[in-house]
């Protein structure tokens, strides 16, 4: 029928890059980097609701996003990768990272690839993430083969712009999309 949807059901995630931002206050961004296959991405805005009450019934409603969490779960996470994301310090001679107490994260833009049933792909880039300290676990090998992955958790914030997420779909757009995560897309819409 005219006017039909289409539509497919997401099946997995692959292509995880990132960028990191340069410039804070024109909110610019250096080259895109690719990172380590990824397990998991889970990205989970918290809304905030409110209700206005008059006359003993609700009169209207706000509602906001506050927090915005992103936990990535990869295959690994080399030093050169954490050094990107955390702002430690990588030494290329010795090849050891140094975590020094003083060190801030920088933002970073991240994005990936979600394929679709269909073949298809939706890709995804969340403008403004910092990432916080790794939780590293690690446990004895019992007899069964356990991969112990890292997983790292940001928040995210919106641009000055109030835009926090881009998101392109092949099945809206009807042809394959192929330099999507090549660069951090323009937060100006024309």
């Amino acid at each position: 029928m005219p006017g039909d949807i289409i539509s497919s059901s997401v099946t997995g995630i692959e292509q995880l890059v990132y960028a990191i931002m340069t410039d804070e206050v024109l909110e610019t961004y250096g080259a895109v980097k690719s990172a380590p296959p990824v397990i998991n991405i889970n990205v989970a805005p918290k809304t905030d609701s409110a209700n206005q009450w008059a006359s003993n019934r609700v009169v209207d409603t706000a509602t906001g996003i506050s927090d915005i969490t992103v936990d990535a779960e990869t295959q690994d996470l080399p030093l050169e990768v954490q050094a990107d994301l955390l702002g430690h310090v990588l030494d290329a001679l010795t090849g050891t990272l140094r975590y020094n107490l003083t060190d801030k994260a920088p933002y970073v833009a991240l994005g990936y690839k979600r394929t679709k049933a269909n073949g298809k792909a939706r890709y995804v880039w969340i403008f403004k993430v910092k990432f916080q300290e790794i939780t590293e676990e690690s446990k004895t090998q019992e007899g069964v083969i356990t991969f112990q992955t890292p997983k790292i958790t940001g928040l995210a914030i919106a641009n000055k712009n109030g835009d926090w997420k881009d998101v392109a779909d092949e099945d809206t757009k009807g042809t394959p999309i192929t330099d999507y995560l090549l660069t951090v897309p323009s937060t100006i819409i024309v």
